[in-house]
């Protein structure tokens, strides 16, 4: 029988019999005009905001709120979740034709789903088919081989030599008998740092500075490996800290800015500078961050902060949101509109679907916009603690947002004071039942004081644990290297603005004036993991 193509899905397949295999239901007093579709809660309600509308040529869908058009195709496509064919990280061609052949009632080929994450029929990451060239912190001459590796990057001989254990030059003999040498930082999976699954590779700068090779050994497992990097040698569950970034140069340049700055300043031999250099581990994800290297790093390291220090263009920024999503075990999808929108679907629960403005990029606010809670340490003091008038009076916030025993406590003093204040102000009681009540307002002061003193203890403990903190490099610079270097970006940003305005007289239109619309099929460039 023949193949059937996506043509034929779309002249063969009804959109209405697709969205009822989805799980939405006709609802008749909805759509008088056009058949409406609605999904059902488990109370038997229907879900409010989460239906689709037929078109009038009866080929498509839209959801109201997004007033975008799916046919058969791209709705299985961008709502994969919704059919019980879907195996996550598998092929979405290879959905599209499950389930329309099973629509169809068409026998198709049986044969394991295609996932983005297969095992590649290749060997084996092997580290002893390389050469390895160690930088030792006591000998000179091996240290000389990897100057021309940092010289351009900026990286200094203290930086190397705190992470001395963590690169080396490998080197490589190919079947045609050419011999060739890269830096290589080792990746690890977190659960096992004993053993290199691949190599995150760099070729020596060229007469310009600039990098010609930059990579991956054969057969490395970069869906789970990381490069992770701890000075001081802390085990990965006492780390206090785990700074992320998209390569090993950028990691060290953060350290080389911070680890100075922390030197020179009053802050020199201050617990923050113990923290950076012995309860923290760097990160490089070799590029695009997978949901494998995010888990696996935040399994063993659960009460650490974790700080986002990827690249300040737009993927570095997919990249924050999305680790910010998968860190809250959301299910979730994203992409960027040709318009600039970022489109979050979370099927976590229910189908929520966020349509956001990236610019100004601010994490914390869109963090909280699609539900995630970069302060996941949140206890019972912090409304209170938030409500502080001085920061650093804990007694100046308002009391009415205490929890229940501290706001008990409290009212007890209070109630305490003012039959102390009554009767000393009246006259009418004597002095040992004055002394009485004086004992009694004390008690109740140094109880509420100390109640409040352990409490704000423990929040202060909890709230410095468990935090998401986006930390990109200098809003001029786009990674932590370039800032290293004083590269910015200013100058090429204007030159391309200036050329964008040469194009828009050159067409007489402006940029808000050009038609945006775009195939379907085409609409977004993903910023999901591997």
């Amino acid at each position: 029988m023949a193949e059937l193509t996506y043509e034929d899905f779309k002249q063969r397949v009804n959109i209405q019999d697709l969205l009822v295999d989805a799980g939405y239901s006709l609802n008749r007093r909805d759509g008088l005009r056009y058949p409406c579709y609605v999904r059902m809660g488990s109370d038997g309600k229907r879900v409010r905001g989460d239906k689709f509308i037929v078109t009038g040529n009866g080929l498509c869908c839209w959801r109201p709120s997004a007033q975008k058009n799916y046919n058969v195709i791209s709705f299985i496509k961008e709502h994969p979740h919704f059919f019980s064919e879907y195996i996550p990280g598998m092929n979405k061609d290879r959905l599209v034709n499950l389930v329309c052949n099973r629509l169809l009632n068409h026998p198709v080929e049986q044969r394991p789903s295609v996932s983005v994450e297969r095992e590649r029929l290749k060997k084996v990451f092997d580290l002893k088919e390389y050469e390895r060239l160690d930088f030792r912190r006591d000998d000179w001459d091996s240290q000389k081989d990897f100057y021309p590796y940092f010289k351009s990057r900026g990286i200094t001989l203290d930086t190397l030599r705190a992470f001395s254990n963590h690169f080396f030059i490998a080197m490589r003999t190919t079947s045609n008998g050419k011999t060739y040498a890269n830096l290589s930082f080792p990746l690890r999976k977190p659960n096992d740092l004993g053993t290199i699954v691949g190599l995150e590779e760099r070729s020596r700068a060229n007469s310009e500075g600039k990098t010609i090779y930059k990579g991956l050994a054969a057969g490395s497992n970069a869906a789970e490996g990381l490069w992770i990097a701890c000075p001081a040698g802390t085990a990965l569950d006492k780390v206090k800290d785990v700074y992320w970034f998209e390569s090993a140069y950028d990691a060290m340049a953060f350290y080389q800015i911070n680890k100075n700055r922390l030197k020179d300043g009053e802050n020199r031999g201050s617990e923050k500078e113990l923290s950076l250099l012995e309860k923290s581990v760097f990160v490089s994800t070799s590029g695009n961050p997978s949901v494998q290297q995010i888990k696996g790093m935040i399994a063993e390291t659960s009460e650490a902060n974790h700080h986002l220090c990827f690249d300040r263009d737009r993927a570095g920024q997919m990249f924050a949101i999305n680790f910010a999503l998968t860190k809250a075990g959301k299910v979730f999808n994203t992409y960027v509109t040709p318009k600039g929108k970022l489109i979050v679907t979370d099927t976590t629960d229910k189908y929520q679907r966020y349509e956001l403005n990236l610019e100004p990029f601010e994490f914390d606010r869109l963090a909280r916009i699609i539900g995630v809670d970069t302060q996941t340490q949140r206890s019972e003091m912090t409304e209170y603690m938030e409500s502080l008038r001085n920061k650093e009076n804990i007694f100046s916030g308002e009391e009415y947002l205490l929890p229940p025993d501290l706001l008990n406590a409290y009212g007890k003093y209070e109630v305490a004071c003012e039959e102390f204040h009554s009767a000393k102000y009246s006259g009418l009681v004597c002095k040992e039942e004055l002394e009485e009540l004086a004992s009694d307002a004390y008690l109740s002061h140094d109880a509420y004081v100390s109640a409040m003193k352990d409490a704000v203890s423990q929040y202060n403990s909890a709230s410095q644990s468990g935090r998401l903190i986006y930390e990109p490099c200098k809003q001029e610079y786009k990674d932590w290297n370039d800032q290293l270097l004083g590269k910015r970006i200013v100058e090429e940003e204007d030159n391309a603005i200036d050329k964008a305005s040469e194009n828009s007289v050159v067409t007489g239109n402006s940029p808000e004036e050009r038609d945006e619309e775009y195939d379907e099929e085409e609409e977004r460039t993903s910023h999901f993991h591997r």
